[in-house]
Formats: C-alpha cells, sequence, structure tokens
C-alpha cells in the first residue's frame, strides 16, 4: 500500500512539473525556469512571449535557440518571462547569463560569436496609446562566449551556460545605447519591458559595425511601432532568445 501511495505521489508530482513547469515564472530566484536541452526552454519562452504579444509586437515569431536570465542584485529581483517588477527595482544595468539550448544552431553558441542585447518598450507612452512605442532603452553589444564548447560536428560537447556580468571595467561588453531605467509615465498601466538578444544571420557573417539609432522613441524610425524588428533586419542580426517583465508607476 505504502508503494502503491508513493508511485502515485511520484506521478502527481511529475504531472504537475509537465503542466506548471519545474519552477513558477514569478519566483523570485535568478534563475527562471530553463533548462538546457533544448524543447521545453524553447517552448516555454515562445509562448510567453505569445501570450503576451511580444509576438508580433515587438518580433516576428521565431523559435529560441538560447535562454536569458537576468536579474537586478540591488535589489534582489529577477526577470522572468512576464512577472511584474517595480521601477525603483530596475534602476541600475541587469546581469544577465545566456544558455545555449540542445537544439541551437552551431551559430548560436559558436565560439568567438558575438551577441547582442537590447531592452526596448513597446508601450510608450502606454500600451492603449503607444505613441512613442517601440522605446529603446538599451543596447548592450560585443558580448562573447568564446568558452562555449563545441566539437567539429556541430554538436555541442557541453552545455553549461555562459556567463556575461555587464561590469565596469575589463568585461568587453559595451553600450552602444546607455541604459535608461524603464520609467512609466503616471496612470499609463503596465509596461512591457522586453529584452532580445541578437546574433548575425549566418555562420560565417561578422557582426561589423552597428548602427547607432538615430533616437530613442521608435528607435530613430520615425513610425508608430518600429523598433527591434527594424533595426535588427538593418544591422543583418536576427533574434534568438528573449526575455520580459511588466512594470508601472505606482500612480494610477
Amino acid at each position: 500500500m505504502h508503494c502503491v501511495t508513493f508511485y502515485l505521489t511520484l506521478l502527481l508530482f511529475a504531472g504537475l512539473q509537465q503542466s506548471c513547469g519545474a519552477f513558477p515564472p514569478w519566483a523570485d530566484s535568478p534563475q527562471v525556469p530553463f533548462n538546457d536541452y533544448g524543447e521545453p526552454a524553447s517552448e516555454n519562452t515562445r509562448e510567453a512571449l505569445k501570450k503576451a504579444d511580444v509576438i508580433p509586437d515587438v518580433l516576428d515569431d521565431f523559435e529560441p535557440s538560447v535562454s536569458i536570465t537576468l536579474s537586478y542584485p540591488a535589489k534582489h529581483k529577477s526577470v522572468g518571462l512576464g512577472n511584474k517588477l517595480k521601477p525603483k527595482a530596475v534602476q541600475s544595468q541587469p546581469v544577465f547569463n545566456i544558455h545555449a539550448s540542445g537544439n541551437a544552431p552551431t551559430r548560436t553558441i559558436k565560439s568567438g560569436s558575438t551577441y547582442v542585447l537590447v531592452l526596448t518598450d513597446p508601450d510608450a507612452t502606454s500600451r492603449a496609446q503607444p505613441v512613442k512605442a517601440q522605446m529603446c532603452h538599451w543596447i548592450a553589444t560585443n558580448i562573447t562566449a568564446d568558452h562555449v564548447d563545441v566539437e567539429m560536428s556541430g554538436v555541442p560537447t557541453s552545455l553549461s551556460p555562459f556567463d556575461m556580468r555587464m561590469e565596469s571595467g575589463g568585461s568587453g561588453i559595451q553600450e552602444l545605447v546607455p541604459y535608461f531605467p524603464p520609467t512609466p509615465p503616471p496612470k499609463t498601466g503596465y509596461h512591457r519591458y522586453v529584452f532580445v538578444l541578437l546574433a548575425p544571420k549566418a555562420n560565417d557573417e561578422p557582426q561589423g559595425h552597428l548602427k547607432k539609432p538615430k533616437d530613442r522613441p521608435h528607435w530613430g524610425y520615425g513610425k508608430v511601432g518600429a523598433g527591434v524588428r527594424e533595426w535588427a533586419e538593418e544591422n543583418h542580426l536576427v533574434a534568438i532568445g528573449a526575455n520580459f517583465f511588466y512594470a508601472q508607476n505606482k500612480k494610477q
């Protein structure tokens, strides 16, 4: 009888994990519910992006091949695929790490590859009236993953995450556009703040010189809704991962 009960308990626990994930996306932890083995992480990210209309408001539909975990150490807060954060918790640059999925194309984990991490607000000044959307909040460049191990066949021999931290001095990461803290105006409801990781479109295509947006509103394109999609296309980049959170002004 005890064996049967234990077995049923295991089945129930496994079912809960499959339907809800090992950890809830709003869990206050530096790690969000990703794994390094392909479809679950990819599907969870894509599903969350579509549910929040990040796809298609910010990005065309795509299959994420890496996952991004971000945290704001000063306030011990993390970004968790649509969790809610207070503006005061996100005033400084986040630290982040990148996990290559098991189904990642070789170019996303290739030694020497460079990445770009951007932050955008598709709800400026509000989701109901996004007249300044998208708002460019950050473009961090020269992110590399030199120590990710890849076999000659293109199959990764190690799927351990490579960690990138935005620190002063020595990191090599550069800011094409300085970090502008999310500051949603009063009485505009929740804004989506979306991080997107970009990589060169082709395996052998160098990143080259990135064009700085002419302005933060509309990413300088002068058209409501313009932003990451247009800038990535202009610079021959493609989205390979994303994460996001919600924030609103306390005055509503």
